[in-house]
Protein backbone atom coordinates (compact mmCIF):
# COMPACT_ATOMS: atom_id res chain seq x y z
CA UNK A 1 0.00 0.00 0.00
CA UNK A 2 1.01 3.67 -0.59
CA UNK A 3 0.19 5.96 2.67
CA UNK A 4 -1.84 9.13 1.73
CA UNK A 5 -2.00 11.57 3.97
CA UNK A 6 -5.04 13.40 5.41
CA UNK A 7 -5.84 16.90 6.33
CA UNK A 8 -7.85 18.43 8.76
CA UNK A 9 -11.41 20.05 6.76
CA UNK A 10 -12.37 23.24 7.27
CA UNK A 11 -14.83 24.65 9.66
CA UNK A 12 -18.30 26.49 8.75
CA UNK A 13 -17.13 30.09 7.23
CA UNK A 14 -19.95 32.72 6.47
CA UNK A 15 -19.16 32.42 2.71
CA UNK A 16 -19.58 28.87 3.03
CA UNK A 17 -23.45 28.91 4.69
CA UNK A 18 -24.12 25.53 6.18
CA UNK A 19 -21.81 23.81 4.82
CA UNK A 20 -18.12 23.50 4.70
CA UNK A 21 -14.65 23.54 2.76
CA UNK A 22 -13.44 19.65 2.37
CA UNK A 23 -10.49 18.48 0.98
CA UNK A 24 -9.92 17.02 -2.33
CA UNK A 25 -10.55 12.91 -2.28
CA UNK A 26 -7.66 10.45 -1.43
CA UNK A 27 -6.41 7.24 -3.43
CA UNK A 28 -4.96 4.39 -1.95
CA UNK A 29 -3.36 2.67 -4.28
CA UNK A 30 -2.88 -1.45 -3.64
CA UNK A 31 0.12 -2.07 -5.39
CA UNK A 32 -0.83 -6.18 -5.22
CA UNK A 33 -4.54 -5.47 -6.61
CA UNK A 34 -7.72 -6.01 -4.75
CA UNK A 35 -9.06 -9.76 -4.18
CA UNK A 36 -12.46 -10.01 -4.84
CA UNK A 37 -15.44 -12.06 -3.10
CA UNK A 38 -15.81 -14.20 -5.73
CA UNK A 39 -12.35 -14.91 -6.34
CA UNK A 40 -10.76 -13.04 -9.56
CA UNK A 41 -8.22 -10.24 -8.18
CA UNK A 42 -7.41 -6.33 -10.18
CA UNK A 43 -3.78 -5.58 -10.04
CA UNK A 44 -3.07 -2.75 -9.61
CA UNK A 45 -6.36 -1.26 -7.89
CA UNK A 46 -6.80 1.99 -6.51
CA UNK A 47 -9.84 3.07 -3.54
CA UNK A 48 -10.76 6.83 -3.79
CA UNK A 49 -11.95 8.06 0.31
CA UNK A 50 -12.63 11.33 1.78
CA UNK A 51 -12.55 12.58 5.61
CA UNK A 52 -13.55 15.12 7.19
CA UNK A 53 -13.07 16.66 10.90
CA UNK A 54 -9.82 15.39 13.03
CA UNK A 55 -9.26 12.46 13.56
CA UNK A 56 -7.93 12.18 17.18
CA UNK A 57 -5.14 10.94 18.94
CA UNK A 58 -6.15 7.98 20.14
CA UNK A 59 -8.18 7.33 16.73
CA UNK A 60 -11.61 6.71 18.51
CA UNK A 61 -13.95 9.48 17.01
CA UNK A 62 -13.48 7.86 13.68
CA UNK A 63 -17.18 6.94 11.99
CA UNK A 64 -17.45 5.28 8.78
CA UNK A 65 -20.31 6.69 6.19
CA UNK A 66 -21.33 4.24 3.59
CA UNK A 67 -22.46 5.59 0.36
CA UNK A 68 -25.74 3.88 -1.50
CA UNK A 69 -25.98 3.32 -5.61
CA UNK A 70 -25.53 6.30 -6.96
CA UNK A 71 -23.23 8.62 -5.23
CA UNK A 72 -19.79 8.45 -4.12
CA UNK A 73 -16.87 9.20 -1.88
CA UNK A 74 -18.24 12.78 -1.60
CA UNK A 75 -20.61 13.11 1.38
CA UNK A 76 -20.38 16.27 2.55
CA UNK A 77 -19.07 19.62 1.94
CA UNK A 78 -17.52 21.96 -1.22
CA UNK A 79 -13.91 21.32 -2.70
CA UNK A 80 -14.57 25.26 -3.71
CA UNK A 81 -16.82 28.25 -2.33
CA UNK A 82 -17.70 28.49 -5.98
CA UNK A 83 -19.11 24.62 -6.01
CA UNK A 84 -22.45 24.97 -7.13
CA UNK A 85 -23.38 21.76 -5.13
CA UNK A 86 -22.11 19.64 -1.96
CA UNK A 87 -22.11 16.12 -1.10
CA UNK A 88 -24.73 13.81 -0.98
CA UNK A 89 -25.26 13.97 2.91
CA UNK A 90 -24.34 17.62 3.74
CA UNK A 91 -27.37 17.94 5.39
CA UNK A 92 -26.61 14.99 7.81
CA UNK A 93 -22.73 15.29 8.02
CA UNK A 94 -21.23 18.76 9.40
CA UNK A 95 -20.13 21.74 11.88
CA UNK A 96 -23.78 21.29 14.51
CA UNK A 97 -25.06 18.63 12.41
CA UNK A 98 -26.58 15.37 13.13
CA UNK A 99 -22.84 14.12 12.46
CA UNK A 100 -21.20 16.92 13.85
CA UNK A 101 -17.33 17.04 12.50
CA UNK A 102 -16.51 19.06 16.24
CA UNK A 103 -16.12 15.64 17.60
CA UNK A 104 -16.26 13.01 14.75
CA UNK A 105 -14.11 12.35 11.85
CA UNK A 106 -15.74 10.68 9.01
CA UNK A 107 -14.29 8.85 6.48
CA UNK A 108 -16.56 7.96 3.09
CA UNK A 109 -15.27 4.76 0.77
CA UNK A 110 -15.97 4.94 -2.81
CA UNK A 111 -16.52 0.86 -3.34
CA UNK A 112 -15.08 -1.12 -6.19
CA UNK A 113 -17.46 -1.27 -8.94
CA UNK A 114 -18.70 1.91 -8.52
CA UNK A 115 -17.64 4.92 -11.35
CA UNK A 116 -16.72 7.80 -9.20
CA UNK A 117 -12.90 6.93 -8.96
CA UNK A 118 -11.99 3.45 -7.58
CA UNK A 119 -10.85 1.22 -9.77
CA UNK A 120 -14.29 0.11 -11.86
CA UNK A 121 -15.64 -1.38 -15.82
CA UNK A 122 -14.51 2.15 -17.11
CA UNK A 123 -11.13 2.22 -15.86
CA UNK A 124 -7.95 1.65 -18.37
CA UNK A 125 -6.64 -2.20 -17.69
CA UNK A 126 -2.90 -1.14 -18.03
CA UNK A 127 -2.27 -4.41 -19.41
CA UNK A 128 -4.49 -3.80 -22.43
CA UNK A 129 -4.60 -0.41 -22.45
CA UNK A 130 -8.50 -0.09 -23.24
CA UNK A 131 -11.25 -0.41 -20.14
CA UNK A 132 -12.17 -3.24 -18.20
CA UNK A 133 -15.77 -3.41 -19.70
CA UNK A 134 -17.31 -6.31 -19.74
CA UNK A 135 -14.30 -8.44 -17.89
CA UNK A 136 -14.79 -5.95 -14.63
CA UNK A 137 -15.90 -8.69 -11.78
CA UNK A 138 -19.50 -9.07 -10.27
CA UNK A 139 -18.72 -7.10 -7.12
CA UNK A 140 -20.39 -8.22 -3.76
CA UNK A 141 -21.17 -5.90 -0.54
CA UNK A 142 -18.74 -8.41 1.03
CA UNK A 143 -16.36 -6.26 -1.58
CA UNK A 144 -18.02 -2.92 -0.50
CA UNK A 145 -16.97 -3.47 2.87
CA UNK A 146 -13.58 -5.13 2.43
CA UNK A 147 -12.13 -1.62 0.64
CA UNK A 148 -13.41 -0.23 3.68
CA UNK A 149 -11.44 -2.43 5.84
CA UNK A 150 -8.55 -1.72 3.90
CA UNK A 151 -9.08 2.01 4.18
CA UNK A 152 -9.38 1.33 7.60
CA UNK A 153 -6.35 -0.05 8.04
CA UNK A 154 -4.17 2.65 6.30
CA UNK A 155 -5.56 5.26 8.21
CA UNK A 156 -4.64 3.03 11.56
CA UNK A 157 -8.90 2.49 12.81
CA UNK A 158 -8.99 -0.27 14.61
CA UNK A 159 -12.35 0.59 15.57
CA UNK A 160 -15.24 2.67 14.11
CA UNK A 161 -17.09 4.33 16.94
CA UNK A 162 -19.91 4.15 14.35
CA UNK A 163 -20.81 2.49 10.83
CA UNK A 164 -23.86 4.69 9.21
CA UNK A 165 -25.43 4.19 5.96
CA UNK A 166 -28.60 4.50 4.18
CA UNK A 167 -30.09 2.31 1.27
CA UNK A 168 -27.18 0.39 0.02
CA UNK A 169 -25.17 2.07 2.35
CA UNK A 170 -26.99 0.78 5.47
CA UNK A 171 -26.94 -2.23 3.77
CA UNK A 172 -22.88 -2.25 4.04
CA UNK A 173 -23.22 -0.97 7.78
CA UNK A 174 -25.41 -4.34 8.81
CA UNK A 175 -22.80 -6.36 6.63
CA UNK A 176 -19.72 -4.48 8.75
CA UNK A 177 -21.71 -5.67 12.35
CA UNK A 178 -21.54 -9.15 10.54
CA UNK A 179 -17.99 -9.48 9.47
CA UNK A 180 -16.25 -7.17 11.77
CA UNK A 181 -18.71 -7.27 14.77
CA UNK A 182 -15.55 -6.01 16.89
CA UNK A 183 -14.77 -3.51 14.87
CA UNK A 184 -17.73 -1.86 14.87
CA UNK A 185 -18.69 1.01 18.02
CA UNK A 186 -22.61 1.46 17.20
CA UNK A 187 -24.32 0.91 13.74
CA UNK A 188 -27.07 3.10 11.99
CA UNK A 189 -28.99 1.35 9.40
CA UNK A 190 -31.85 3.43 7.16
CA UNK A 191 -33.86 2.54 4.36
CA UNK A 192 -31.97 -0.58 4.24
CA UNK A 193 -32.72 -4.56 4.70
CA UNK A 194 -30.85 -7.87 5.25
CA UNK A 195 -31.74 -8.85 1.48
CA UNK A 196 -33.61 -6.61 -0.78
CA UNK A 197 -37.50 -7.63 -1.15
CA UNK A 198 -38.36 -10.17 -4.11
CA UNK A 199 -41.07 -7.24 -5.54
CA UNK A 200 -37.91 -4.84 -5.50
CA UNK A 201 -35.25 -7.65 -6.93
CA UNK A 202 -38.09 -7.68 -9.47
CA UNK A 203 -38.00 -3.99 -10.35
CA UNK A 204 -33.92 -4.06 -10.19
CA UNK A 205 -33.94 -7.26 -13.27
CA UNK A 206 -36.33 -5.64 -14.98
CA UNK A 207 -34.14 -2.25 -15.11
CA UNK A 208 -31.01 -4.58 -15.69
CA UNK A 209 -32.67 -6.32 -18.58
CA UNK A 210 -33.36 -3.02 -20.21
CA UNK A 211 -29.98 -2.32 -20.09
CA UNK A 212 -28.18 -5.68 -21.30
CA UNK A 213 -30.93 -5.40 -24.55
CA UNK A 214 -29.83 -1.92 -25.65
CA UNK A 215 -28.16 -2.73 -29.21
CA UNK A 216 -26.04 -0.22 -27.88
CA UNK A 217 -24.57 -1.54 -25.06
CA UNK A 218 -22.38 -4.24 -26.93
CA UNK A 219 -22.22 -6.91 -23.67
CA UNK A 220 -20.87 -4.40 -21.89
CA UNK A 221 -18.12 -3.32 -23.97
CA UNK A 222 -19.63 -0.21 -25.81
CA UNK A 223 -16.40 2.54 -24.30
CA UNK A 224 -15.39 4.95 -27.08
CA UNK A 225 -18.58 4.04 -29.61
CA UNK A 226 -20.10 7.89 -28.71
CA UNK A 227 -23.48 6.03 -28.65
CA UNK A 228 -26.20 6.69 -26.01
CA UNK A 229 -27.51 4.20 -23.95
CA UNK A 230 -31.49 4.73 -24.09
CA UNK A 231 -30.90 1.37 -21.70
CA UNK A 232 -29.30 2.70 -19.01
CA UNK A 233 -31.98 5.54 -19.03
CA UNK A 234 -35.06 3.98 -18.87
CA UNK A 235 -33.29 1.55 -16.05
CA UNK A 236 -33.10 4.81 -14.04
CA UNK A 237 -36.25 6.07 -15.22
CA UNK A 238 -37.93 2.45 -13.51
CA UNK A 239 -35.35 2.26 -10.45
CA UNK A 240 -36.10 6.37 -9.47
CA UNK A 241 -40.06 5.53 -9.07
CA UNK A 242 -38.68 3.03 -6.79
CA UNK A 243 -37.18 5.46 -4.94
CA UNK A 244 -40.54 7.90 -4.36
CA UNK A 245 -43.72 7.06 -2.91
CA UNK A 246 -47.45 7.71 -4.30
CA UNK A 247 -48.03 10.50 -1.80
CA UNK A 248 -45.15 12.28 -3.16
CA UNK A 249 -46.44 11.79 -7.17
CA UNK A 250 -49.24 13.16 -6.25
CA UNK A 251 -47.80 16.05 -5.17
CA UNK A 252 -45.26 16.51 -7.39
CA UNK A 253 -47.15 16.03 -10.26
CA UNK A 254 -50.39 14.27 -10.11
CA UNK A 255 -51.78 14.54 -13.91
CA UNK A 256 -50.91 17.50 -14.94
CA UNK A 257 -49.41 18.20 -18.38
CA UNK A 258 -46.53 19.42 -19.19
CA UNK A 259 -46.92 23.33 -21.02
CA UNK A 260 -50.05 22.51 -22.93
CA UNK A 261 -49.11 19.67 -24.44
CA UNK A 262 -50.62 15.85 -23.74
CA UNK A 263 -47.36 15.36 -22.27
CA UNK A 264 -47.66 14.34 -18.60
CA UNK A 265 -45.14 16.31 -16.03
CA UNK A 266 -44.17 12.73 -14.52
CA UNK A 267 -43.00 11.70 -17.97
CA UNK A 268 -41.10 14.87 -18.49
CA UNK A 269 -39.31 14.52 -15.02
CA UNK A 270 -38.23 10.82 -15.78
CA UNK A 271 -37.13 11.59 -18.80
CA UNK A 272 -34.94 14.29 -17.19
CA UNK A 273 -33.85 11.98 -14.66
CA UNK A 274 -32.65 9.29 -16.66
CA UNK A 275 -30.96 11.02 -19.37
CA UNK A 276 -28.96 13.27 -16.31
CA UNK A 277 -28.11 10.02 -14.58
CA UNK A 278 -27.14 8.08 -18.00
CA UNK A 279 -24.63 11.14 -18.62
CA UNK A 280 -22.86 10.64 -15.11
CA UNK A 281 -22.76 7.30 -14.62
CA UNK A 282 -21.44 4.06 -16.20
CA UNK A 283 -23.66 1.57 -17.29
CA UNK A 284 -21.29 -1.43 -16.38
CA UNK A 285 -21.04 -0.10 -12.77
CA UNK A 286 -25.11 0.05 -12.78
CA UNK A 287 -25.41 -3.52 -13.62
CA UNK A 288 -23.24 -4.44 -11.37
CA UNK A 289 -23.57 -2.13 -7.92
CA UNK A 290 -27.37 -3.43 -8.17
CA UNK A 291 -26.84 -7.13 -8.78
CA UNK A 292 -24.59 -6.76 -5.41
CA UNK A 293 -27.16 -5.24 -3.69
CA UNK A 294 -29.81 -8.05 -4.88
CA UNK A 295 -27.18 -10.95 -4.48
CA UNK A 296 -27.10 -9.56 -0.33
CA UNK A 297 -29.21 -11.57 1.98
CA UNK A 298 -27.53 -12.75 5.52
CA UNK A 299 -29.89 -15.09 6.25
CA UNK A 300 -29.56 -17.19 3.47
CA UNK A 301 -25.51 -16.75 4.40
CA UNK A 302 -25.64 -17.19 8.21
CA UNK A 303 -28.50 -19.22 8.52
CA UNK A 304 -30.63 -17.00 10.30
CA UNK A 305 -30.87 -13.48 11.20
CA UNK A 306 -30.41 -13.79 14.83
CA UNK A 307 -26.96 -15.61 14.09
CA UNK A 308 -25.85 -13.17 11.81
CA UNK A 309 -25.60 -10.49 14.60
CA UNK A 310 -24.62 -13.15 17.52
CA UNK A 311 -21.44 -11.81 17.75
CA UNK A 312 -22.67 -8.14 17.21
CA UNK A 313 -22.74 -6.00 20.64
CA UNK A 314 -22.77 -2.97 20.22
CA UNK A 315 -25.58 -0.60 19.96
CA UNK A 316 -27.73 -0.50 17.16
CA UNK A 317 -30.08 2.70 15.40
CA UNK A 318 -32.20 0.98 12.80
CA UNK A 319 -34.86 3.70 10.81
CA UNK A 320 -37.42 3.01 7.92
CA UNK A 321 -39.83 5.15 6.64
CA UNK A 322 -43.62 4.53 6.35
CA UNK A 323 -43.73 5.45 2.62
CA UNK A 324 -40.74 3.22 1.12
CA UNK A 325 -41.28 1.15 -1.54
CA UNK A 326 -38.15 -0.26 -2.28
CA UNK A 327 -37.87 -1.15 1.16
CA UNK A 328 -40.97 -1.44 3.03
CA UNK A 329 -40.47 -1.03 6.98
CA UNK A 330 -41.22 -5.00 8.01
CA UNK A 331 -37.91 -5.35 6.64
CA UNK A 332 -36.47 -3.69 9.19
CA UNK A 333 -38.57 -4.90 12.28
CA UNK A 334 -37.38 -8.14 11.00
CA UNK A 335 -33.87 -7.20 11.45
CA UNK A 336 -35.01 -5.29 14.63
CA UNK A 337 -36.68 -8.85 15.75
CA UNK A 338 -33.40 -10.73 15.35
CA UNK A 339 -31.21 -8.04 16.78
CA UNK A 340 -33.20 -8.13 20.38
CA UNK A 341 -33.30 -12.02 20.16
CA UNK A 342 -29.63 -11.66 20.07
CA UNK A 343 -29.14 -9.39 22.98
CA UNK A 344 -28.52 -6.53 20.95
CA UNK A 345 -29.64 -2.89 22.08
CA UNK A 346 -31.36 -2.41 19.12
CA UNK A 347 -33.82 0.80 18.55
CA UNK A 348 -35.88 0.62 15.71
CA UNK A 349 -37.84 3.62 14.33
CA UNK A 350 -40.27 3.91 11.94
CA UNK A 351 -40.55 7.62 10.59
CA UNK A 352 -43.58 8.80 8.82
CA UNK A 353 -42.76 10.76 5.82
CA UNK A 354 -44.27 11.51 2.08
CA UNK A 355 -40.46 11.11 0.49
CA UNK A 356 -41.13 7.67 0.19
CA UNK A 357 -37.27 6.19 0.33
CA UNK A 358 -35.75 8.87 -0.45
CA UNK A 359 -36.27 10.33 2.91
CA UNK A 360 -33.11 9.60 4.42
CA UNK A 361 -31.67 11.81 1.68
CA UNK A 362 -33.97 14.97 2.19
CA UNK A 363 -35.66 14.72 5.49
CA UNK A 364 -33.22 16.12 8.03
CA UNK A 365 -35.40 17.06 10.75
CA UNK A 366 -36.62 13.45 10.69
CA UNK A 367 -33.40 11.68 11.20
CA UNK A 368 -31.10 14.48 12.53
CA UNK A 369 -32.22 14.26 16.23
CA UNK A 370 -32.27 10.37 16.42
CA UNK A 371 -28.70 10.00 14.81
CA UNK A 372 -27.33 13.10 17.05
CA UNK A 373 -28.34 11.29 19.97
CA UNK A 374 -27.41 7.49 19.60
CA UNK A 375 -23.77 9.41 19.05
CA UNK A 376 -24.12 11.50 21.75
CA UNK A 377 -24.52 8.02 23.96
CA UNK A 378 -22.09 5.94 22.67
Amino acid sequence: MIAVPFRRASATTPDLGTTFLCEAPRRLELERGFGFHHGERITPFSIVYETYGELAADRSNAILVCHALSPGAHAAGKYAPTDLSTGWWDGLIGYDKGIDLARHFVVCVNFPGSPWGTTAPATIDPVIGAPYGSRYPWITVEDMVESQRLVADHLGIARWKAVIGGSLGGMQALMWATLHPDRVGGLVAMAAAAAVPVASVAWHLIGRKLIQSDPAFHDGDYYGTDQSLRGLQLARMVGHMTYLSEAALERKFGRRRRGGTRQFEVDSYLEYQGSKFAAAYDANSYLRVQAAMDEMDLEEKFGSLTAAFRAFRAPALLVSFDSDWLFPSAEMRRIHAAMREARIDATHLDLSTRNGHDAFLVDYPLITPPVRDFLAAL
